[in-house]
């Protein structure tokens, strides 16, 4: 009996750990992006309530078909970035504004035309009674591409 307490505690702990995932600050689902533009992609990533290591992230798009848009598990067909991730809190908050670590990733718009998914894969390790739990998570938008020339 002692044993299946621990062991729900520990799960608990491990869980409530990564009850908060990553997300994208900006662009929004639903927001209309011009192909060959530069813009600035934000991930968030709100307070843990324990103790994580971030392992890395990979951020891409693929493009829609007319039944369903690909999911970041799969594929991307536009890599943007692939590595270490290293969210950091703003020095200054105005009211108003949250309070989330972040980091920015300046991409280049692919030449897509029409939805598209824009997805990050998300790994880190959290800190437990018993030593570090990984944690996984698949993040992804849906955007609209338009022509730089309309």
């Amino acid at each position: 009996m002692k044993n299946i307490i621990s062991l729900t505690l520990i799960l608990t702990l491990a869980g409530s750990a990564f009850a908060q995932g990553a997300s994208f600050a900006y662009p929004q689902d639903g927001d209309t992006l011009v192909a060959g533009s530069s813009i600035d992609i934000r991930i968030d990533r709100p307070t843990p309530s324990a103790p994580t290591t971030e392992a890395g992230i990979g951020l891409g798009m693929s493009p829609c078909s007319s039944e369903s848009c690909p999911s970041p598990e799969t594929s991307f067909e536009h890599l943007f970035y692939a590595g270490g991730f290293n969210p950091q809190r703003p020095s200054q908050v105005a009211a108003g504004e949250d309070f989330n670590a972040f980091q920015n990733f300046t991409v280049t718009v692919p030449s897509i035309s029409g939805s598209a998914i824009l997805g990050f894969l998300h790994s880190s390790f959290g800190e437990g009674a018993s030593g570090y739990f990984p944690f996984f998570e698949s993040v992804n938008i849906t955007v609209n591409i338009i022509s730089g020339s309309q």
